[in-house]
């Protein structure tokens, strides 16, 4: 590459001089003699000229490497919790018999499902009873899709209580009066009535003053206060008694109070 250069520089020099001699005679032309010596050195010094020096590289910034997420498998078995402890049923409602619970902080197997009434089919973690889980406090994981739906089943025939017979008729009934004088003849009547329980299957006792109702006592009660009445003495005062259920009424069992 040097030596082309030299050459370049020579002809050029070469083709001055020709010139120069082929003015016309008289004329001086002034021409400046290159530094021979001065352009070879520079043509022929690093960096000068065409030569292609390649661009040092950049530097290139080392990519980061991304970690690998980490998946969480999706359980196989369905489960369900509750945030509130929730009834189980043999149905969806209330009128189904009640199998058991899911409390707070326990988790149990969902097999089943039944979309239109918001309800699972678990299996209680307690005995592995299957029953009805209301949805409304459910969380559930894992992938129900799948799941079976469960026809809702047939209302159970609710068991009728059979009506008891009325209770028996309370007998003995007494009084223990207290005559208290006022003005003569006036007494105020006072004490109280007792009787016998005869029945099992009462469910209180209703008490009369007369033909009026005046009070009723619990089971097993036997003994009610005489109302204080102001009367004349010899005046009769009749107070009667009977025992009651969802069965009906016994007879009346009466009991004249008579001051003094």
């Amino acid at each position: 590459m040097l030596h082309k250069r030299l050459t370049l520089i020579l002809s050029l020099l070469l083709i001055t001089a020709l010139s120069a001699c082929n003015l016309p005679s008289g004329q001086e032309v002034a021409t400046s003699t290159p530094d021979l010596a001065l352009t070879i050195t520079a043509l022929a010094a690093p960096g000068n000229g065409n030569q292609n020096t390649p661009a040092a590289p950049e530097n290139t910034a080392t990519p980061g490497f991304t970690s690998t997420p980490e998946f969480t498998p999706t359980p196989s078995v369905p489960t369900v919790t509750v945030s509130v402890n929730t009834n189980c049923r043999t149905g969806p409602g209330v009128v189904y018999p009640l199998v058991g619970g899911l409390n707070v902080g326990q988790s149990a197997e969902i097999i089943g499902k039944s979309t239109g009434t918001n309800y699972w089919i678990i299996k209680l973690p307690s005995n592995g009873a299957v029953c009805w889980l209301w949805g409304e406090y459910a969380t559930v994981s894992g992938n129900v899709a799948n799941l079976q739906e469960y026809a809702i089943p047939p209302t159970p025939t609710p068991t009728l209580t059979p009506t008891p017979a009325p209770p028996a008729t309370p007998s003995n009934l007494v009084a223990a009066k207290v005559c208290i004088p006022q003005l003569p003849p006036i007494y105020q009547y006072g004490g109280t009535i007792s009787w016998k329980d005869n029945s099992d299957n009462e469910a209180g006792f209703n008490i009369y003053l007369g033909a009026n109702s005046h009070g009723t006592v619990g089971p097993n009660v036997t003994t009610y206060p005489i109302p204080p009445l102001v009367l004349a003495g010899g005046t009769p005062v009749t107070m009667s008694v009977e025992a009651y259920n969802s069965g009906g009424k016994s007879a009346k069992v009466d009991v004249v109070i008579i001051c003094p």
